[in-house]
């Protein structure tokens, strides 16, 4: 994302499709990126559209299955394990419009924007950090300390 060279990341459509790959032109402000995935030697490169998005998962490793798909959300764990030490970050809990909800921390949230980063309660998630898109939220609570 922003700043990194390159990233894992899951693209995870409001379809329902999801695409893994690398990108090296991620920015929030801008309206497509490139998706780049590897497949026997060969470079494929995707042209993502924000606007389709639901999500972008930053992963940490590959080949684990998400840990947030399907298990009942635990909420936040006790003593904020793995909120930022930066007090900026409050508490964040988004729900989508498929009814998946994740718990974490976020701290750049402004309904006028197309989206905002999280990072996830569990700190055993493999994902570091998620870029949600605005537009396919049903709701959001933000947990004021």
């Amino acid at each position: 994302m922003p700043g990194e060279t390159k990233s894992r990341l899951v693209a995870h459509f409001k379809d329902g499709q999801i695409s893994k790959g690398f990108s090296r032109d991620f920015h929030p402000e801008r309206d497509t990126f490139h998706l780049v995935r590897r497949q026997g030697g060969v470079a494929a490169s995707q042209v993502i559209e924000t606007e389709n998005l639901k999500a972008l998962f930053q992963v940490k490793t590959w080949g684990r299955k998400d840990r947030h798909v399907g298990r009942a959300p635990s909420g936040f764990p006790a003593g904020d394990a793995n909120r930022p030490e930066d007090r900026s970050y409050i508490k964040t809990v988004a729900e989508f419009y498929d009814g998946e909800k994740i718990f974490g921390f976020s701290r750049d949230y402004d309904p006028a924007r197309p989206g905002f980063y999280l990072i996830p309660a569990d700190p055993e998630d493999n994902n570091a950090r998620i870029y949600v898109l605005t537009s396919s939220l049903v709701n959001i609570q933000l947990l004021r300390d």
